[in-house]
C-alpha cells in the first residue's frame, strides 16, 4: 500500500511538472523570447498610466507632490506594481516630454483598478495634490 501511495505521489508531481512545462512552452511559442526565465511582459492585465503637468517646477511643489503620491500608493493593496517617472532625455518628433511626472500602475484586472479608483487613499491623494497640477492625462490599457 505504501509503495502504491508513493508511486501515485511521484506520478502527480511528474504530471504537474509536465503540465507546467507544456504551458511554459506554449507561452514561449505564442510570445517568442518569453520562455522560462525570459518573461518580458508586465505583471497585471490592466495598466493605468497617468501623466501630470505640475503648476510649478519648484522643489517645494515637487517634494509635496512626490510625498502625496508615494503615501497613497503604499496604502492601496490592489496595486500590483508601480513606477513613478520623469521625462527621459530623449528627443524625437513622436515624443511628448512636456509633462512633469508619470505614474504607471498595474492591476490584475479592471475590477481591481475600479476598487483603486474609489479607494480612500486615492481620493485623499486627489484632494491633497490636485492643486499642484494644471493638467492630468490618463491612458488605461488591457492585455491582449
Amino acid at each position: 500500500m505504501k509503495t502504491r501511495r508513493k508511486f501515485i505521489s511521484r506520478l502527480s508531481g511528474i504530471t504537474a511538472m509536465l503540465a507546467f512545462g507544456a504551458s511554459s512552452r506554449a507561452n514561449s511559442l505564442a510570445y517568442p523570447g518569453t520562455g522560462a526565465g525570459n518573461n518580458k511582459e508586465l505583471e497585471g492585465g490592466f495598466i493605468h498610466m497617468v501623466f501630470f503637468w505640475l503648476i510649478d517646477d519648484t522643489p517645494e511643489v515637487k517634494k509635496k507632490f512626490m510625498k502625496e503620491l508615494k503615501q497613497f500608493i503604499v496604502q492601496v493593496d490592489e496595486i500590483k506594481k508601480s513606477h513613478i517617472g520623469q521625462p527621459a532625455d530623449t528627443n524625437r518628433d513622436v515624443i511628448d516630454s512636456t509633462w512633469s511626472y508619470s505614474l504607471v500602475l498595474t492591476f490584475d484586472s479592471k475590477k481591481e483598478q475600479d476598487i483603486y479608483q474609489e479607494h480612500p487613499a486615492h481620493l485623499k491623494f486627489i484632494e491633497n495634490a490636485s492643486s499642484l497640477w494644471e493638467k492630468v492625462l490618463v491612458y488605461d490599457s488591457i492585455k491582449t
